[in-house]
């Protein structure tokens, strides 16, 4: 007869074994200026650093070493938003800008109060 404290941890073991996917790998944020070559990625979503996403990728653009100097990328309101590398970390799969940019904190800035006065 097995034990129940024995069944309640192999259960616990085997369902923790199925959450966590095999062989993922995360990457550390990283300044996009400071990788040797630019991410691979296309259409890339960029979100500011509360989580919000404010555009998506549209290109890098490297200086004559060939790494990172620029991100380029088209925000929800259909403008595009040129950031220093600098100023943009990459994870491995999303671009997080600097709120602290001025482009970005007014694309991230709550809408004006309006009134019919102004």
């Amino acid at each position: 007869m097995l034990h129940p404290v024995r069944i309640a941890a192999t259960s616990a073991l085997f369902l923790l074994a199925l959450l966590v996917p095999a062989g993922a790998e995360t990457l550390a944020p990283t300044a996009l200026n400071s990788l040797t070559t630019p991410p691979n990625i296309s259409a890339a979503p960029v979100m500011d650093q509360h989580g919000r996403v404010i555009g998506t990728n549209a290109r890098i653009q490297t200086d004559h070493e060939g790494k990172p100097a620029a991100l380029a990328f088209t925000a929800r309101s259909g403008t595009t938003i040129v950031l220093g590398a600098a100023a943009v970390s990459f994870d491995g799969s999303v671009l997080v800008a600097d709120s602290e940019q001025p482009q970005i904190a007014a694309l991230t800035a709550p809408p004006a109060l309006r009134t019919a006065v102004n």
